[in-house]
């Protein structure tokens, strides 16, 4: 949905400003069958009614808080899940092998945390993920 704002205003023609459509980008080649080396955006944002941030790039996503519940799981879901416990101060999964969360990979790969703690760091303090 973020993306609607410029794609439709590549489709019309019209130049946004810096201060429309921070996060909007132009797919309107990817819908028209284009190819691309590269994903389109460097990395997506989520954020929760909680003010609770995560980002994802490539086959990480970084949750920037001890877990990404906005809502307890019934203990039930999280057993059948096997989701592991742990005290760490945020959560980092590799999607390509864990595509259901599990195992928080945050301990052992401080090099991606930081990554992506800082890039995140850097859209929120440019309040945008988008140069125009």
């Amino acid at each position: 949905m973020s993306d609607f704002m410029a794609t439709v205003a590549a489709i019309t023609g019209v130049s946004l400003s810096e201060d429309m459509g921070e996060d909007s980008y132009n797919i309107l080649p990817a819908l028209l069958g284009e190819t691309f080396d590269t994903p389109i955006r460097e990395a997506t944002v989520h954020h929760s009614i909680r003010g609770k941030f995560a980002i994802r790039k490539g086959r990480w996503v970084l949750i920037d808080a001890p877990n990404g519940d906005d809502n307890k799981e019934p203990d039930w879901f999280v057993e059948e899940r096997g989701y592991v416990p742990h005290d760490h101060p945020g959560e980092l999964f590799d999607l390509e092998r864990d595509r259901i969360e599990r195992f928080n990979r945050y301990a052992e790969y401080p090099e991606i945390v930081e990554e992506l703690k800082t890039l995140l760091e850097k859209y929120k303090r440019e309040d945008r993920s988008v140069s125009r």
